[in-house]
């Protein structure tokens, strides 16, 4: 999806003001740092990276240079970063797939993502929402679920990518193992275009891109995968206060380093992307986006990388999907 221009990101540097260095600038780094994203420009991972790696420099007393290597959902960028040396001077923009999920479901992947990357700093959270056409007669998950137990295989869900089916997957399975239909797509916008249409049922997708079509009216939110309410959207339930205990389903971005990077090079860079997180006009910024800030330690990011890996490989194992 859109959500600005790289312009009006780059804007940002004047309101936001700088962030003050939080070590001396002895060591590293010594020369200009890298950042991957293993996406084409202007998604949600490429512009979040772009908004901390703009302010990054002046802390880091360094050059921050974003490069994007896209294809094979997230596949060669990550391998790139993860067969870098471990110095700090190469950094992955992270997010689900190339961090926690490819592991599972790609036979002959390059790398590892639990042995060849680690966590530097969280960014933030994008939610999941549930979401249906409003011309299907249901008002809440558990009118959904017992329309799909009344009609079996005869509602059908949209997935563009491997994320958005283990989303529907895991909530099938929650679900008591309903059945539908999946319809494969190209890409999130034809999805969308066939949901707005009746033609299919269901997504479980990221919250952000429906936003103005729940606003108008056009599409009914059921509930988000996030442990609590979205603050964009009040007013839905959680999938577990919905009746799906456990369930849990979140988009994110966070910087990612090769495995062995220096610990304290990555408490470093951590405390610098904290501070710019927390500065209110990138907060804003990540707020308008559909996203909800984070920052944090590397340990952060480390043990929310192996939960979010440990919970997708039961789903994965739930559904019984092979590896491609």
């Amino acid at each position: 999806m859109t959500i600005t221009t790289r312009r009006q990101a780059l804007g940002l540097t004047a309101a936001a003001g700088l962030v003050q260095p939080a070590f001396g600038q002895g060591g590293y780094p010594s020369r200009p740092v890298r950042v991957i994203v293993p996406f084409a420009p202007g998604g949600t991972t490429d512009l979040m990276t772009r908004l901390v790696a703009d302010h990054l420099g002046a802390p880091l007393g360094q050059q921050v240079v974003v490069e994007n290597r896209a294809g094979a959902f997230g596949v060669i960028g990550a391998d790139a970063v993860a067969k870098a040396a471990p110095d700090g001077y190469t950094l992955l923009a992270g997010s689900p797939g190339p961090m926690a999920v490819n592991g599972h479901v790609y036979r002959n992947l390059p790398y590892d993502p639990a042995r060849d990357l680690c966590g530097v700093c969280m960014v933030a959270n994008i939610p999941y929402v549930m979401a249906v056409p409003t011309s299907l007669p249901v008002a809440n998950v558990q009118e959904f679920i017992a329309l799909a137990r009344a009609r079996p295989g005869s509602l059908n869900f949209a997935t563009s990518g491997m994320a958005s089916r283990l989303t529907v997957e895991m909530f099938r399975a929650m679900a008591g193992g309903i059945e539908l239909e999946m319809v494969q797509y190209r890409g999130g916008a034809p999805a969308r275009t066939d949901l707005l249409a009746g033609r299919i049922q269901l997504v479980i997708e990221q919250a952000p891109a429906f936003l103005e079509d729940f606003r108008a009216g056009r599409l009914r939110a059921l509930a988000v995968g996030t442990k609590r309410r979205f603050s964009l959207l009040p007013d839905v339930p959680t999938m577990e206060e919905a009746g799906l205990p456990g369930y849990e389903a979140n988009a994110w971005m966070g910087y990612g380093a090769p495995a062995g990077t220096p610990i304290e090079i990555r408490r470093r860079l951590a405390t610098e992307i904290d501070a710019i997180v927390k500065v209110p006009a990138i907060r804003e910024r990540l707020v308008s986006w559909g996203s909800e800030p984070l920052g944090g330690t590397p340990e952060d990011m480390d043990r929310m990388l192996a939960e979010d890996r440990e919970r997708w490989g039961r789903v994965v194992q739930m559904a019984g999907i092979e590896k491609e």
